[in-house]
């Protein structure tokens, strides 16, 4: 991946709408921001169609951006637009200078059949062995790309920072001796890898606390699993405990941030899971899984862990916190 020419312009591809609020795509702002603030004329252009199963407006629209670029061009593919377009990269590969950044591996997501997780791992890893470099967010992920031939020497890990959020840091730490309810606050898209439903279970044998807790993220990414989880919600009799507020704007965000005394992530398989560190950022105490990178960018002060998928395990501590 090494190139001795200064970078002086990029283009970052990701699916959809370039401005999503997921962990993922603020990566990408970030990066960008980065760039340009030290020199570098770098964009962000979002891809019609449906991924990571791509459909034909995907592939086409892949195509089209890839063939109006100038020989040579830097462009940054996320692996989520890319992994499931091996033949549309290999058209372009060789006059391009063509990188793709994996988050993780679209084979591990959840929920998935097997014929479609060997599908994905099938057509990423035909999709990697055409491009000229890979940048991952954690060293789980660019270790498991092992499993995908994508030499060691091929990869650079780019680790999320965070700010601290709208001024909340450590040292203004919200205190739990501010009121007799704790309020927990989970910040990720509704989806089975983000096992919300298990934080509900979790909560639901915790009747004779006192808690509230904030579910903040985007309700339409899996339209399904964000209709299932409100029926196990409702079935529980938890609507006045549990929030759906959807996706959140940066102030609306700071505002739960600042609002809440501990944050849960119980995703069962995170490529980083930048919103750790946004939480720590934040003042906040976490419970979180040791799914994925998680077991590694999980261990620091602050952050208390339980293993991923066991409800028990996630029930006993803010059990514990609330006494």
């Amino acid at each position: 991946m090494a190139n001795s020419e200064p970078l002086t312009s990029v283009l970052f591809v990701v699916p959809g709408d370039p401005e999503q609020k997921t962990g993922g795509y603020r990566y990408v702002q970030r990066v960008v921001a980065g760039l340009r603030d030290n020199g570098v004329d770098a964009f962000v252009s979002g891809l019609c169609g449906s991924f990571p199963v791509p459909d034909r407006m995907a592939e086409a629209s892949m195509n089209r951006l890839l063939a109006a670029l100038a020989d040579d061009s830097v462009v940054v593919l996320d692996g989520l637009a890319m992994g499931g377009l091996p033949d549309v990269i290999a058209n372009h590969a060789s006059r391009l200078r063509v990188v793709s950044l994996v988050h993780h591996a679209l084979a591990d997501e959840t929920g998935l059949t097997q014929e479609l997780q060997d599908w994905l791992f099938r057509v990423e890893r035909r999709a990697l062995s055409k491009v000229a470099g890979v940048i991952t967010t954690s060293a789980h992920t660019a270790h498991r790309l092992k499993d995908y031939s994508v030499p060691a020497t091929a990869i650079r890990v780019v680790e999320p920072g965070a700010d601290t959020i709208a001024g909340i840091g450590a040292e203004t730490q919200p205190s739990r001796a501010q009121g007799p309810t704790i309020h927990l606050l989970c910040v990720a898209h509704l989806s089975p890898r983000k096992a919300q439903h298990h934080l509900v279970e979790a909560l639901s044998d915790l009747r004779d606390c006192s808690w509230h807790c904030t579910l903040a993220g985007s309700l339409d990414r899996d339209e399904r699993y964000a209709h299932e989880l409100r029926g196990i919600i409702a079935n529980l009799g938890l609507e006045h405990r549990i929030s759906l507020l959807g996706e959140l704007d940066d102030l609306e965000l700071a505002g739960a941030y600042r609002n809440a005394d501990v944050f849960v992530l119980p995703s069962v398989y995170e490529g980083y899971g930048m919103v750790i560190d946004e939480a720590i950022a934040a003042g906040l105490p976490v419970i979180t899984t040791d799914g994925g990178a998680l077991s590694t960018t999980g261990l620091r002060p602050g952050v208390r862990q339980y293993p991923a998928g066991d409800v028990a395990g996630l029930r006993g501590v803010p059990g514990r916190l609330a006494y």
